[in-house]
């Protein structure tokens, strides 16, 4: 079998089209190798015959170390070959140096989209009652899959909140498990961001209305407005005071320490604390 039309070189300009873009369409391995390097020049014909032996469902990409340094500390190749997988826009696994033709078969495997996943596929280019049914499916394959399972709290968290609130205790504090279960409770408090926004820029705000805001901005994903309210609701005191500690740590926890965002607000919650 010839593997040239699944097979393609790639370079930095080319890497987030050809690479990450179009892994979102079927997965991608990528081979990181040099002209000189001598297991490269072993490795690259039975990943080759690997690939081709997917009928189209898997590509290979190239990319030549030499020529591509930029690629190659981004994905930290410390040896070569270093073989990345890719699926959905992001590398989920990989392996370095030669290994046999059986452990090649597998790793392709591995990356393929199971029957859960080809479900969620189908879900995201639904709608309704139609994507629901995808999701469930998923679920029924793959009970653990995260996404299915936070895709489908999200389109029952308006018609069914219970049912929605039980599919994301296994997932948190992944962002968007966290996000879901905020516009539950947000819904369920009545919550009005324009309003709350009014008050606030009138100077009239509570520390309630600054702790609802800032959970709402969270479950809009606009996390540094809603540090900033809740930092506000902190420095005011009162009982609303350390439940947007709470909701600050776990902002902090959902965005990770290096963010830069998190390395700002944490001096300014301990002096509002101390």
């Amino acid at each position: 079998m010839n593997p040239a039309p699944n097979v393609i070189d790639v370079d930095t300009t080319s890497f987030e089209q050809e690479v990450i873009a179009a892994s979102y369409e079927r997965p991608v391995i990528v081979d990181f190798w040099a002209a000189w390097c001598g297991p490269c020049r072993q490795l690259t014909p039975m990943l080759e015959r690997a690939v081709a032996d997917q009928d189209g469902r898997v590509r290979l990409a190239k990319v030549d170390v030499d020529a591509n340094q930029a690629l190659a500390q981004r994905y930290r190749v410390q040896g070569i070959p270093q073989v990345v997988g890719f699926r959905d826009g992001t590398a989920i696994a990989q392996f370095t140096g030669v290994q046999p033709e059986p452990r090649l078969a597998a790793f392709i495997e591995d990356l393929l989209p199971t029957e859960a996943d080809q479900a969620v596929a189908r879900a995201r280019s639904a709608t309704g009652p139609a994507a629901i049914t995808e999701l469930e499916r998923a679920l029924e394959l793959d009970p653990s899959h995260r996404e299915a399972a936070i895709g489908l709290a999200e389109l029952l968290r308006t018609e069914d909140p219970t049912r929605a609130l039980a599919l994301i205790p296994p997932h948190r504090p992944d962002p968007a498990a966290e996000a879901v279960v905020t516009r539950i409770e947000l819904a369920r408090d009545g919550a009005d961001v324009t309003s709350l926004r009014a008050r606030v820029e009138a100077g009239d705000a509570s520390g309630d209305d600054l702790l609802a805001l800032g959970r709402a901005l969270a479950a809009e994903e606009a996390y540094e407005e809603a540090i900033e309210h809740l930092l506000a609701a902190v420095q005011l005191g009162g009982e609303t005071r350390e439940p947007a500690r709470e909701h600050l740590i776990r902002l902090f926890s959902l965005l990770g320490d290096q963010d830069a965002r998190v390395v700002a607000a944490r001096p300014r919650l301990a002096r509002a604390l101390f």
